[in-house]
């Protein structure tokens, strides 16, 4: 026997070691047929040794591609005398093929310069290096992204409505005459952001302590909410099978929070104005409504998006000519954002900041405390009337949203929440977006006065009583980017 078939029949009988179960062939790799071939003498692990391959985009470099998977401690895997010559291989391909190597307790990896905006394709499988080549004996895991989708939001900004006329009339402006109901004229408010995260259904940032009052759903709950990005259409959805976002949330341990391991979100519809004889036909969704801002009819905003008042208290006349006169006009520096947002050196204070001593409240604010209940879903208008008052201002509800249980985050712990699209069959098919946000609570305690006292949407004061009894709790979310 010559020495060349003494080492090839050294590294066949290496091979016999591995625990035996059928065959099969590559047919399932594709990407492996190049370079590799089956084990010659049909020997395959069992399945499990890896599992559970996902592909994700980089959230900040968007040609990296991060690449995960579990596994089983490599000593139960039956390698014997094979264990020093294998190795985990990966291959991605972009349109051109880019193999890695790694260690068997490998379990991340990242590749770079990977190509955006196509279909990515990765496969993996444990791999024997002889003298007479590399040999497959494992299963190939095999799975796929497609970036024709980018990543989502987890808020938007806000918006107004403008006057038909500019003038003091209520209605908005009809964008089209001829299509049944009423179309709303709208102009983007600069500075500011409606972020997608707080209790029950209007995003707040105050649920129950001991206080009994109504809200939706029946059952208090934390929301988060995604909005599908402006570059995307429906059909663009469509074409990739979109299913739903996965969030993930984990704490500053970088432990997975239970309630928060990858769980997938809804469709959200919040439903049509309750105007059904104007609106009648326009298919026109509810918005989340900013109808207590204490600063009468038409407030008006800077170019950081804060609200202008007049110094003498008298309306405000909507105009979309307005110029700021210092002498007549306030910037209050009140920005809209239901979070306070930590930008590098600046922070922005929210709307939703509570004050230290009472909940405050004017005699002319309909929902009450201004300074906790700010928004509303369920109706067009100011909160009790049904006109669409120019001057409004709403940020359009989430696409998607998940419900988790009231005490999912934790106060004074930090939280890096990240969320990615998914088709039907569970491949990743956008970038990871990310949002790290840090919720403090604080409690407030109701009484029968008018700094004190609740009510919010839900619960008007032409409805219902005011809550007067109990205790509130407030969080205040703070956001880093």
């Amino acid at each position: 026997m010559t020495n060349e078939a003494r080492v090839f029949r050294s590294a066949w009988l290496a091979l016999l070691v591995l625990i035996v179960i059928s065959g099969g062939s590559l047919a399932a790799g594709d990407l492996f047929d190049d370079d590799f071939t089956d084990c010659p003498v049909k020997t395959r692990l069992r399945d499990g040794q890896i599992s559970g391959l996902m592909v994700v985009r980089d959230a900040d470099d968007a040609d990296e591609v991060n690449v995960s998977w579990t596994g089983t401690n490599p000593d139960t895997w039956g390698l014997g005398p094979n264990a020093y010559r294998a190795s985990l291989v990966a291959i991605l391909d972009d349109g051109a093929r880019h193999n890695q190597d790694f260690a068997l307790g490998t379990r991340k990896a990242t590749f770079d310069g990977i190509r955006t905006g196509i279909q990515v394709t990765v496969e993996m499988a444990i791999v024997v290096d002889t003298v007479n080549g590399s040999y497959v004996v494992s299963d190939i895991l095999r799975t796929s992204i497609h970036q024709s989708l980018t990543e989502p939001s987890f808020g938007s900004g806000w918006h107004q409505l403008i006057d038909e006329v500019g003038g003091n009339r209520h209605d908005t402006r009809d964008l089209d005459p001829d299509t049944p109901g009423h179309q709303y004229d709208t102009e983007k408010i600069s500075g500011g952001m409606m972020y997608y995260i707080g209790y029950n259904e209007n995003f707040a940032n105050y649920r129950k302590g001991t206080a009994e009052y109504t809200h939706k759903p029946l059952t208090s709950r934390l929301r988060i909410g995604l909005a599908h990005s402006a570059n995307e259409t429906d059909g663009a959805r469509d074409d990739v099978e979109f299913d739903a976002y996965i969030i993930r949330i984990v704490d500053s341990d970088g432990d997975v929070v239970t309630e928060g391991d990858d769980v997938p979100t809804i469709k959200t519809n919040y439903g049509l104005g309750r105007n059904s004889l104007n609106d009648a036909g326009t298919q026109t969704l509810n918005k989340l409504f900013v109808h207590n801002l204490n600063f009468n009819r038409y407030p008006l905003f800077t170019d950081r998006g804060t609200v202008i008042i007049s110094r003498d208290g008298n309306q405000l006349a909507y105009s979309t000519d307005f110029a700021f006169d210092a002498n007549v006009h306030q910037d209050t520096g009140i920005v809209l954002s239901n979070v306070r947002v930590v930008d590098g050196f600046k922070v922005t204070q929210a709307m939703h900041r509570l004050p230290m001593t009472v909940l405050g409240r004017t005699d002319n604010s309909r929902v009450s405390p201004p300074s906790v209940s700010i928004i509303k879903v369920d109706t067009t208008g100011d909160g009790q009337t049904g006109y669409r008052d120019a001057g409004q201002v709403f940020a359009n509800p989430p696409d998607e949203h998940r419900d988790f249980p009231i005490d999912t985050l934790s106060s004074d712990e930090t939280y890096r929440i990240t969320a990615w699209a998914v088709n039907e069959d569970d491949e990743v098919i956008s970038p990871v977006a990310t949002l790290v946000v840090r919720p403090q609570d604080k409690t407030v305690t109701l009484a029968d006065s008018d700094s004190a006292r609740f009510t919010d949407y839900l619960n008007p004061p032409e409805n219902t009583l005011a809550v007067t009894e109990g205790t509130l709790i407030v969080t205040d979310f703070t956001v880093s980017k």
